[in-house]
């Protein structure tokens, strides 16, 4: 009689996995957060991401549930291919670096894009470096601006350092588990 293998057990975060988009400016750092969030690992190496990636970070707990993230390449020839990651989303996370004025300039092509393909996603600015505060030229209280603007919330975080970033998923999960 051959042996029978069961499943492990479902857990909550196994259960409850919402799908996420990390969008922004190429190189503004959204796969170092990605990396940082979900394998707890930093490259100072960059690697341009062609197309997108899918990573999935659970909650801490174990209960709130999951992302499935996919994290885009910001790069211009594949704009046309993010449409497909859009549909189903639950989550977009909005990246510009702290210390390039060009991918904060870009932020209203996001937005948009986000609001067109996912109107009812729940998404949250977010600024990266902020390790390099004395390189910083993107001030606080204009990305603030820009998220009240938007009415969403925004938070600065290191991918580097690991500041932030897991509070900020944590953050995610919650305010996505209070959605359902």
């Amino acid at each position: 009689m051959a042996a029978v293998q069961l499943a492990p057990p479902l857990t909550q975060a196994s259960i409850d996995c919402r799908k996420a988009i990390v969008v922004g400016a190429p190189g503004c750092g959204k796969t170092s957060l990605v990396n940082r969030a979900a394998l707890n690992s930093f490259s100072k190496i960059y690697q341009q991401t062609y197309g997108a990636d899918l990573v999935v970070k659970n909650s801490t707990d174990g209960k709130k549930g999951s992302l499935k993230i996919w994290c885009t390449g910001g790069h211009e020839r594949y704009r046309a291919l993010l449409e497909q990651f859009y549909q189903g989303i639950h989550v977009a996370i909005l990246c510009f670096d702290l210390l390039n004025q060009a991918s904060f300039t870009e932020l209203p092509f996001w937005y948009n894009e986000i609001k067109r393909n996912a109107p009812d996603a729940f998404v949250i600015l977010v600024g990266l470096k902020s390790d390099e505060a004395d390189s910083v030229v993107i001030k606080q209280q204009d990305a603030i601006r820009q998220a009240l603007d938007w009415n969403i919330e925004f938070r600065q975080v290191s991918a580097k350092a690991g500041t932030g970033v897991n509070e900020l998923f944590e953050y995610v999960l919650d305010s996505v588990h209070k959605k359902r």
